[in-house]
């Protein structure tokens, strides 16, 4: 067999740019009060931020590595733009919005900043995932983030899809646990948006899961995932976005004779509303949101804060 160095350049290229993961870019750190200790989620956090293995493995790989970190030719942006060349990932992957604690004004003010740039910057919004306390909290029990409505929507209604995270599931796993069932990529890709509907998927993370030191607020979610409990708790979330989109956008008259105020009212009593003909015809532009849960690798040793 040939050594890998003898192979022509343009083929090494190639099988350097196949192992290049497919990492979920984050903006933001993380917050999540339920996971505890809350430093676990700054390492999945810091993880996720890591180059890649490939970039150490030689200088031709490293080259190629950091090259798909940058912007693509031709797009630049603003200096206090929310991203920078050093995170960002070739234009196919995702870009997630973390919800912070918010605890001052500025720090409010960055992550509005950060939103809107979806409209200015159009090639950010190819595939955007944010999190559900930003947007609207899933679990009815935590507190909506201080982002005004009319942000939010502002940047939603400029989008034909958006991901939407509903929840973070924290698997204290190893790298080589990872690997044997297929996930993260490796430990490479640490941080997952799966569809919640996804069975088979699910319980491969799930089996995960329960082969480690189980992270304690997600009994509940697993408990609940396969159960009609869980489908009704997301009929209802989305029938609360449609109220709020509806609140949003019906603010000129004249309306049809059930008005926005009466709509929105009955949706959040009666999720099953939204599939309603009078609810449709005020939800026209309403953005095709994919709903996903957001599996992050943290790994049980210490991992480096240094991010190289």
């Amino acid at each position: 067999m040939a050594r890998f160095s003898t192979l022509p350049a343009e083929l090494r290229e190639l099988i350097w740019e196949f192992a290049l993961p497919a990492r979920v870019v984050e903006i933001g750190e993380p917050c999540d009060p339920d996971i505890l200790p809350e430093e676990d989620l700054r390492r999945a956090w810091v993880l996720n931020r890591k180059y890649p293995t490939i970039a150490h493995v030689c200088l031709e790989s490293r080259r190629i590595a950091l090259a798909k970190f940058k912007l693509p030719k031709g797009v630049a942006l603003a200096q206090d733009c929310m991203t920078d060349d050093r995170w960002w990932w070739k234009s196919t992957d995702i870009i997630h919005f973390n919800a912070p604690e918010i605890v001052a004004p500025t720090q409010r003010c960055i992550l509005e900043d950060n939103l809107l740039d979806l409209i200015s910057v159009p090639i950010l919004c190819k595939k955007v995932s944010i999190s559900a306390d930003i947007v609207h909290p899933f679990l009815r029990f935590r507190t909506r983030s201080e982002i005004p409505h009319s942000i939010v929507w502002e940047v939603l209604s400029s989008m034909e899809t958006c991901i939407i995270a509903l929840h973070t599931v924290c698997i204290r796993a190893t790298n080589e646990q990872a690997q044997e069932l297929g996930l993260f990529g490796n430990g490479d890709e640490p941080a997952q948006l799966i569809d919640p509907f996804d069975k088979a998927a699910i319980r491969r993370f799930r089996q995960l899961w329960m082969d480690t030191k189980q992270e304690v607020s997600s009994v509940k979610f697993f408990d609940t995932i396969d159960t009609g409990r869980f489908t009704f708790r997301v009929e209802r979330w989305l029938a609360e976005m449609s109220a709020e989109y509806i609140d949003f956008k019906s603010t000129d008259p004249p309306f049809p004779t059930l008005g926005p105020r009466a709509i929105s009212a009955g949706l959040r009593r009666f999720p099953a509303q939204r599939h309603n003909s009078d609810a449709k015809q005020y939800l026209v532009g309403f953005p095709n949101l994919h709903l996903r849960i957001m599996f992050r690798l943290c790994p049980p040793a210490v991992v480096d804060p240094v991010i190289t």
